[in-house]
């Protein structure tokens, strides 16, 4: 049986964030490898597609309260929310065996943040994270998923 891989409909993806008011920046190549460099990893295919596309909401929270991060606002996860202070609390999350998971937005303003997880090497899976203070779950096993669901089925993202 011969596997179908799902593609991320760009042209959707960047209408919707265009009928958010949302400029449109891509990344390069460049950004992308000092990127990889800064952390020993491997960005997969369809992620650095959409950095070379979209590279996010350009800093702005949608309509939707969705936001989207750029690749140079990327951060391992216990970078990005170890300090958070507010609602949720973040500081009560076990970030033990979260080393390779990398935040690339959130939604309401930090209320759910999504991460990433990368590897030092291609992998064909990278499993898309929801966090909510102390709890997390897995929600897509690749960012094409997640932008699927974010497209299509956006009720089932949450935790």
């Amino acid at each position: 049986m011969m596997v179908v891989k799902e593609n991320i409909d760009f042209s959707l993806l960047r209408k919707n964030f265009e009928e958010n008011g949302v400029k449109l920046f891509p990344s390069d190549l460049d950004e992308i490898k000092a990127f990889q460099n800064k952390y020993n990893v491997e960005i997969p295919q369809d992620l650095q597609d959409y950095y070379l596309k979209i590279n996010g909401s350009g800093n702005e929270t949608l309509n939707n309260l969705y936001e989207f991060y750029n690749i140079n606002r990327i951060k391992k996860v216990n970078e990005e929310l170890i300090n958070w202070t507010g609602i949720p609390d973040y500081s009560k999350l076990n970030f033990d065996g979260m080393e390779n998971i990398y935040v690339f937005g959130e939604y309401e303003f930090n209320f759910y943040a999504f991460g990433i997880e990368l590897f030092q090497d291609f992998s064909s899976e990278n499993k898309v994270f929801i966090f909510c203070g102390k709890n997390f779950k897995i929600i897509a096993n690749s960012f094409t998923e997640f932008i699927n669901l974010y497209l299509n089925k956006s009720e089932d993202i949450y935790i």
